[in-house]
């Protein structure tokens, strides 16, 4: 098929997914179903960062995966889900219909019905042109107009006047065709290069997505002091990003040369202090950051402060964790009782004592591993 995507995961801790490493959205989709049904029957939480590119190597699409949380079945259904919602002008929407129709043109046919992928797709594909007007459009030389980030669509000009809209269009494409490589070297793991053509761009005229890249790969090489003047110097813009990518050594690192509250917060949370955790002031919260604090209230025993902390979110998961750890403590205090009564007893049987402490033992297991 011409024009095939591809998806490229970026570096991560998962076995089934090699860094850097381009597979067919067919085979994305295949092994990201495998993977997310492994972590929900294990109970297991994690996140990859993608892209998506066509053959040129052109990058289409940039978001974060979650496997574990039943959000989205597979990548193209994360990527569905995503971006069905988004409001955009006429121009945008159109191309945002023609990507994801070809996106859904690879999906195994045993995976369209999983999650809310066959009402998207049908959604797209009745307001998709299949004329070659249009493919040629999609795929010509506008490619690099259909460059995403995973919560929004570049800006681009409108106007009353189709002309005048037709010619701003194609000089964003002349923009975003001189920037594209920039982003190829980052993915492609030419980190060096990346760096140096971003150096060469005055601050003020990076977007919003290459000043990301840029920070990231700066984040990478331990340049802590030049991602946060990159940064107009606000330090928990890029505590934030090395926090996502759950790095505890270089949390732990910029937190010594840039220490803000989040950064306290975050690394108390990864070094299990608790109780200073819980504690720290100041800190700007996040429904990430509400888990936390709602965690490390139940790892310190307050029920009550952990449901106070979790009602600020929703998260079944971990509702379900504060319900079966509040319920194993009301049994484990019975089971306490019931050993004390037994060993009060003149006759006492040892058998079930022995019973007893055994289910004690089991009980106190589950609350220090929730």
């Amino acid at each position: 098929m011409e024009n095939m995507l591809s998806v490229l995961f970026m570096q991560n801790q998962i076995d089934q997914l090699k860094a850097f490493h381009k597979m067919p959205v067919g085979e994305a989709c295949e092994v990201t179903s495998q993977i997310e049904k492994e972590y929900q029957e294990k109970q297991k939480k994690a996140k990859v960062d993608f892209v998506v590119l066509d053959n040129d190597g052109v990058e289409f699409y940039r978001g974060a995966l979650s496997f574990g949380s039943g959000a989205a079945s597979h990548v193209v259904d994360h990527i569905c889900k995503t971006l069905i919602g988004v409001k955009m002008n006429d121009q945008q929407e159109a191309r945002k219909r023609i990507f994801l129709g070809r996106l859904n043109e690879q999906v195994p046919d045993h995976l369209r019905h999983s999650g809310g992928l066959s009402t998207s797709r049908e959604h797209l594909l009745t307001n998709v042109s299949s004329s070659n007007h249009h493919r040629k459009w999609m795929y010509g030389g506008v490619l690099a107009l259909l460059i995403l980030s995973a919560t929004c669509f570049l800006t681009v000009a409108t106007s009353h006047n189709r002309a005048e809209t037709i010619q701003d269009l194609q000089k964003q494409v002349e923009f975003e065709q001189q920037i594209t490589s920039v982003y190829e070297d980052a993915l492609l793991g030419d980190q060096e290069d990346a760096l140096q053509k971003l150096s060469s761009i005055p601050k003020e005229n990076l977007t919003k997505e290459q000043k990301g890249v840029y920070t990231s790969l700066l984040i990478g090489q331990k340049n802590y002091k030049k991602a946060v003047e990159l940064q107009d110097n606000h330090p928990q813009v890029v505590e934030n990003m090395i926090a996502q990518k759950e790095d505890i050594d270089a949390l732990k690192a910029f937190q010594q040369s840039f220490p803000t509250p989040n950064g306290a917060f975050d690394l108390a949370y990864h070094e299990q202090r608790w109780e200073e955790m819980v504690k720290q002031p100041g800190v700007e919260m996040t429904d990430k950051r509400y888990e936390m604090k709602a965690y490390g209230y139940l790892k310190l025993d307050k029920v009550k402060e952990a449901k106070e902390e979790v009602a600020h979110i929703k998260n079944q998961e971990l509702n379900q964790k504060i319900e079966t750890y509040e319920q194993t403590k009301k049994e484990l205090e019975e089971t306490k009782k019931q050993v004390e009564e037994e060993n009060k007893k003149d006759q006492k049987d040892e058998k079930k004592i022995k019973s007893l402490a055994d289910q004690q033992k089991k009980q106190e297991e589950v609350m220090k591993n929730i």
